[in-house]
């Protein structure tokens, strides 16, 4: 076999590697009053698959059909209760990604599937609402805020689309849904500097 050979086996062992350690990762779950979750995530080319632990006990298992094998599912509180919620990503777009959402039961020791959101960036406002930011185009963002109804599933309840070019002219609209926008939040959303979030920001990318 040439050195050549031999270079371009180890080279392709090297990415099989790679490609593997991505597909697979442990995520510490964390809640109120009681001792984190372990939760074992592993893709293959169509599906993550999540393994819920209790205690070293399978409380539950996730599966989510995925076209990111080789993006890794995250963990953030979205709701606002102390616990972290399950964000599995499923398609991505540009600049925008797809995510499956499940809220943590935290006296459950499960997840529920909430919905899917997509966009660039994520955040949680002052009012509590999960806002997810989506680029259209060059020059245009639409936040999206959602609410979650008394079962947990995501609702978008109204958005404000928002075009800025480079000298900070444009517009700012707000877009009813299920409700009418808040002044207040028409008003501090359109006041943002240009790719900042309203509220806090979940760690996500």
């Amino acid at each position: 076999m040439s050195r050549r050979a031999i270079l371009a086996g180890v080279a392709l062992l090297a990415l099989a590697l790679s490609a593997a350690e991505a597909a697979r990762t442990t995520l510490r779950a964390t809640r109120p009053g009681a001792p984190p979750l372990t939760l074992r995530a592993t893709s293959s080319q169509e599906h993550w698959t999540i393994s819920v632990l209790e205690g070293g006990i399978e409380s539950q298992r996730i599966e989510v059909q995925s076209d990111l094998p080789d993006m890794l599912p995250r963990l953030a509180d979205t709701n606002g209760d102390g616990a972290v919620d399950l964000w599995v990503p499923v398609i991505g777009g540009n600049a925008n990604t797809a995510w499956d959402l499940w809220l943590m039961q935290p006296d459950q020791a499960r997840f529920r599937r909430a919905g899917e959101i997509g966009g660039l960036g994520f955040s949680r406002d002052s009012a509590g609402r999960l806002v997810s930011v989506g680029r259209n185009g060059c020059c245009a963002v639409s936040y999206t805020f959602h609410t979650f109804d008394a079962e947990g599933t995501l609702r978008e309840a109204f958005s404000i689309e928002r075009q800025v070019d480079d000298l900070g002219r444009g517009t700012c609209e707000p877009v009813p849904i299920a409700v009418t926008p808040p002044p207040a939040a028409v008003r501090a959303t359109c006041g943002l500097r240009p790719g900042q979030l309203p509220g806090r920001p979940l760690p996500l990318p």
